[in-house]
């Protein structure tokens, strides 16, 4: 197996076509034809499924395009590393974060490493825990930056707790359940979720399974934050945030005072927990080591 057939079969894994995929890596479709053939012929298995509708991987392909993708990040990797021995500091870092855990050390950190590692591409995603964990197996993020209700994950992961926040719930003013005190008198209201309805870890799973309650059965789903702040302030949804939010200091998701009311509960309501999350500290390449080193700094000043 040689890696230019990798780069072959993951070229037209990601443009579906074999003339896109030929055109892309500057070679004839009948070269390209061939290095997956001789790929096939070798592991004894299709790869590609061929239509007129252009190529799609078969299951066979679909598993070796899932770890080629890996190889290729970590030879990327590699060649990044050899640069900063040589005091060539270059490089990329993808770096994957949730929402709470931006308006934690991670801005901060971010500056300051740009300013050591100005050649270093930095490039940051907002996503969803389970989006992170998957870009992190497949090698397209570096670094993960996690909030949960439900301690670290398992896996292949390594789970680093850099802080910890609080969580409130909230209700626009002038809601009818302004004045509640217990989870139970809310069940039948309408509540916002900023995450997939079928995630166990999300906030508001988390929160009723540690109070033993069923999920609320009118529940609206945003995947986005701001969309989900101008749902909460402009509707009847109850809705989950961390104190970033209600305490000021949660950036371009700070409140307005007046725009919700934080609800008493008396009813415990679980921390978020931020973790650094990657694959291995071993396999880390210099950018990101240093990324990573800053990140804990800032977590441990803030």
């Amino acid at each position: 197996m040689k890696l230019q057939q990798l780069r072959v079969l993951l070229a037209v894994a990601q443009h579906g076509s074999i003339h896109e995929a030929a055109r892309s890596l500057h070679i004839s479709q009948p070269a390209l034809s061939k290095a997956i053939s001789e790929l096939e012929r070798e592991l004894g298995v299709t790869l590609l499924s061929r239509s007129v509708r252009g190529v799609s991987l078969t299951s066979y392909g679909v598993a070796l395009v899932r770890r080629a993708t890996v190889v290729e990040q970590e030879l990327r990797h590699a060649l990044e590393d050899i640069e900063s021995i040589r005091g060539h500091a270059e490089g990329q870092l993808h770096i994957g974060f949730t929402a709470v855990a931006s308006s934690g050390p991670l801005p901060n950190a971010m500056a300051a490493y740009r300013q050591r590692y100005p050649n270093v591409t930095l490039r940051a995603f907002e996503l969803r825990p389970q989006q992170i964990l998957e870009g992190l197996r497949e090698g397209r993020l570096d670094l993960g930056l996690i909030s949960t209700n439900s301690g670290p994950g398992g896996g292949a992961m390594q789970w680093e707790p850099l802080f910890s926040v609080g969580m409130g719930l909230a209700v626009r003013p002038g809601h009818p359940l302004r004045r509640a005190r217990r989870l139970r008198a809310l069940l039948d209201a309408d509540w916002l979720t900023l995450d997939p309805l079928d995630d166990p870890g999300s906030p508001l799973a988390s929160l009723m399974r540690l109070h033993r309650l069923e999920m609320p059965r009118r529940i609206v789903q945003s995947g986005s934050n701001l969309l989900g702040l101008q749902l909460a302030t402009k509707t009847d949804l109850i809705s989950v945030w961390s104190n970033f939010v209600f305490e000021g200091t949660g950036g371009p998701l700070k409140l307005d005072p007046e725009a919700l009311v934080r609800l008493s509960i008396l009813d415990d309501l679980p921390d978020f927990q931020v973790f650094l999350v990657y694959r291995s500290e071993d396999l880390m390449t210099h950018a990101c080591a240093q990324f990573a080193r800053e990140v804990r700094h800032c977590a441990a000043r803030g």
